[in-house]
C-alpha cells in the first residue's frame, strides 16, 4: 500500500513536470518561430548578393584582363580601411569636406550641411 502510495506520487510529480516543460518548449517555439522567418529572409538575400556578385565577377573576368588574384588583393585593401583584417565593412567617422563635422562614413550627405559624402561609385566604401 505504502508503494502504491509512493508509485502514484512519483507518476503525478513526473506528469507535472513533463506539463511544466510542454510549457516551457510551446514559449520557446512560439518566440523563435518570427527568427527562423529572418533567418530564412537573410539567407535568401545573400544567396542573391552571391549571385550579383558572382555574376559581376564573370563578367568582368570575360572582358579585362583582372584575375582572381586581382580581386582577394582589392578585398583585402578595403578590409584594412577600418584597420582591422576581418572580413567586414565597417562604417568609420570621417570629417565633412564643406563643414568640417564628424559624419559616419555609411551616410550618403553631411547630416548637417547636406554635402554629398562620396563621389559616385563609392557607395560601397562607406
Amino acid at each position: 500500500m505504502f508503494w502504491e502510495m509512493y508509485q502514484m506520487s512519483a507518476i503525478t510529480n513526473a506528469a507535472r513536470h513533463a506539463q511544466s516543460a510542454e510549457r516551457t518548449a510551446n514559449a520557446v517555439d512560439r518566440r523563435t518561430r518570427p527568427l527562423e522567418h529572418d533567418v530564412r529572409r537573410l539567407e535568401s538575400r545573400i544567396d542573391g548578393l552571391a549571385l550579383g556578385c558572382q555574376s559581376l565577377w564573370e563578367l568582368l573576368c570575360e572582358t579585362t584582363t583582372l584575375t582572381q588574384d586581382d580581386i582577394v588583393e582589392r578585398m583585402q585593401e578595403i578590409d584594412l580601411r577600418d584597420g582591422k583584417l576581418d572580413g567586414r565593412l565597417r562604417a568609420t567617422i570621417v570629417e565633412c569636406g564643406k563643414c568640417n563635422r564628424p559624419v559616419n562614413s555609411r551616410r550618403p550627405n553631411c547630416m548637417y550641411c547636406g554635402e554629398q559624402m562620396g563621389a559616385a561609385g563609392q557607395i560601397f566604401d562607406r
